[in-house]
């Protein structure tokens, strides 16, 4: 056997070194883990049980939410996995965390959105100055006038796959469909349409091996770091890999064509983000750059594919809703395709949505941390604590809504009792203050225009035998498992009863 070379032994002492150094980190941590778990919950904490509630969470979280909330009221303090954590259900309260005390409940970063190699800095975890610094860069980007430009693309892929996938109706898994939409719109959005069409089959795959990653990573008791190579974390670092390729020579291309030429600058996600400066004229880096592409990708993806399986679903279960959903689409866009212009005229359709995302929110807990010690409803809340905001458990409590268990759309429609809602803090699909959600813009006309064009084609039910599909709380609010629904073509039903009309007539000529 040879002698090892000089530079083998020195690269082999660096990973050692690597590795010692990674190690010694976990270990800490594990020791803080440890100290927190013996530690009891302060006395002056809010109500709550005395033992950790992981089992019962990891079983059923939103059982386990609901039920806080039932024996302790909408402040609760327990620990989950030995973090301190304080769940918070009421509109006082959730507006004290979100805009009142913003500054001291901060982003609970990755201790609540594991995955921090796929996140990086990005606006989904960051706080501080570099959030500051990346949200107002950012901003120009999501304003309404820019997300405006994304509407004809939004339609022309929602037809394509309608044409492609649906064609004439069936049963189909409408989640499963919608993942692939939802994905391409984003794509397109982010980086133009000629990219997404060419990228896309490396990117979706690869998107969706790292959420459910960090998807079984954020709901297990037992957490292996990123770098140990077991074979989840192998999968799921080659997929990051292969994300960050595709990314970091898609913004290197983007600069190259920027400098170089004089044509018109295109108005993707990406090309805007470029054109953005400080006040001291910098603008973000490669790295920040795909920081934020991959937190607008990855957020924008996976919450607007599930709103449309849930709006879907409440299309099936409530036909009559339906219906006079179809009939407002069919008066504004007059057998046309919907444009951006047509949105603020759909008003029965929006209402639609926003009683989906009452009962049904993406997000059906938002997470902050305590960044000092403070105090939320008289109680003393330690710096580190972990703070919970549930808009499920928020929407659907009987005390601030009428009503509650009941889908009606039209308590958002003038003179309903909802906008009152709005107002006093009992809604908060996309979180709120500073940090709420900078994509609610675009989420808000992306499924109406999707939903648009569904609805002026199809018709959706469950079909029979089907059981309802359950809700998941895992990071997201999602369905449990596949989600079968019927879509029947409008027009081919309409042929066949004119075809029906015809043959009657013909049989009363011949009587």
């Amino acid at each position: 056997m040879g002698s090892i070379s000089a530079a083998n032994l020195e690269l082999i002492a660096t990973l050692a070194s690597h590795c010692l150094q990674r190690t010694t980190e976990s270990v800490k941590q594990g020791q803080a883990v440890l100290q927190q778990a013996v530690q009891p919950l302060p006395s002056c904490f809010p109500p709550g049980p005395n033992g950790d509630v992981a089992l019962d969470f990891a079983r059923d979280p939103l059982e386990c939410l609901a039920s806080l909330k039932s024996r302790y009221g909408s402040l609760v303090g327990f620990k989950l996995a030995s973090r301190p954590i304080v769940l918070v259900s009421s509109p006082n309260f959730s507006r004290e965390v979100f805009v009142t005390q913003s500054s001291t409940f901060i982003k609970a970063g990755t201790a609540f959105f594991p995955g921090s190699s796929l996140a990086g800095n990005g606006l989904l975890v960051s706080d501080g100055d570099i959030w500051k610094r990346q949200r107002r860069l950012s901003n120009p980007a999501f304003r309404r006038a820019a997300i405006q430009t994304y509407a004809e693309a939004m339609v022309n892929i929602t037809e394509k796959m309608v044409d492609k996938v649906w064609r004439t109706g069936g049963v189909r898994d409408v989640y499963a469909d919608f993942n692939e939409l939802t994905m391409e719109i984003v794509a397109s959005a982010l980086f133009g349409a000629s990219e997404a069409s060419e990228e896309m089959a490396q990117v979706g795959p690869a998107i969706t091996q790292a959420f459910q990653f960090f998807t079984r990573r954020a709901t297990s008791m037992f957490i292996v770091p990123e770098w140990v190579p077991t074979f989840d974390n192998i999968q799921y670092n080659n997929a990051v890999t292969d994300l960050n390729k595709v990314v970091f020579r898609l913004i290197n291309e983007r600069r190259r064509q920027l400098a170089n030429s004089s044509a018109p600058p295109r108005k993707d996600l990406l090309t805007r983000l470029l054109h953005v400066t400080d006040e001291d004229g910098s603008g973000m880096d490669n790295q920040s750059l795909r920081d934020e592409l991959m937190t607008f990708l990855v957020a924008g993806q996976e919450t607007s594919a599930i709103l449309l399986t849930w709006a879907l679903l409440m299309f099936a279960l409530h036909p009559h809703t339906q219906e006079l959903v179809f009939q407002e689409i069919s008066e504004v866009l007059n057998g046309q395709l919907p444009r951006q212009t047509d949105v603020s005229k759909l008003r029965y359709l929006e209402a639609f949505i926003w009683e989906t995302l009452r009962l049904m929110p993406p997000a059906y807990v938002v997470g902050r941390c305590a960044c000092h010690p403070t105090e939320l409803g008289g109680y003393k809340i330690p710096q580190g604590t972990t703070i919970l905001v549930s808009p499920y458990l928020l929407h659907q409590d009987p005390a601030f809504w009428p009503r509650v268990s009941e889908f009606d759309p039209s308590r958002w429609m003038p003179g309903g009792d909802a906008t009152e809602h709005m107002e006093n803090d009992s809604f908060w699909p996309f979180g709120g203050g500073p940090r709420n959600c900078i994509g609610m813009g675009f989420a808000m006309m992306e499924v109406t225009l999707v939903l648009a064009v569904i609805s002026s084609r199809f018709r959706v039910s469950l079909p029979v035998g089907e059981p309802i599909p359950s809700p998941r709380a895992m990071i997201t609010l999602r369905p449990e498992s596949e989600v079968k629904l019927r879509l029947t073509s409008r027009r081919q039903q309409r042929q066949r009863k004119s075809e029906a009309a015809d043959e009657m007539k013909v049989i009363v000529c011949l009587n």
